[in-house]
């Protein structure tokens, strides 16, 4: 009875750590394609910021550049994870276009790598 009763103790043990093992994995999945999702829409916002300053003929407004892609970043974030962290998305990228738009980077390679580097640590 006693052996019946550790194995009991031993089997509900690891089915506890198997399912917290996948929590953490899916949470790992899920934070890597908001960084991967959002530093791709920091290329698009670096790219758009870099057009419009080139080719405006008067000073551009971050609320301009911001409602030319909204419409993109809107649907990225209902497609990322079913639009759970829609919100938190949001935020972020509207934090984000403020940095690019107030600092005016030009490569949108560099920055998007750079973001999803540091979002990921």
């Amino acid at each position: 009875m006693k052996k019946f009763f550790i194995f009991i103790c031993f089997l509900s043990f690891s089915q506890g750590s198997l399912v917290w093992s996948q929590e953490t994995e899916a949470s790992e999945i899920g934070t890597l394609e908001n960084c991967k999702t959002l530093g791709y829409l920091s290329f698009l916002a670096v790219e758009k910021f870099k057009t419009l300053r080139s080719t405006a003929t008067e000073e551009i407004e971050l609320d301009d550049a911001k409602e030319l892609l909204e419409p993109v970043a809107l649907q990225a974030f209902k497609m990322v994870d079913g639009g759970k962290d829609k919100e938190k998305l949001f935020d972020e990228w509207n934090m984000m276009l403020t940095d690019i738009f107030l600092n005016e980077y030009s490569d949108p390679k560099g920055y998007a790598k750079t973001y999803i580097s540091d979002c990921m640590s």
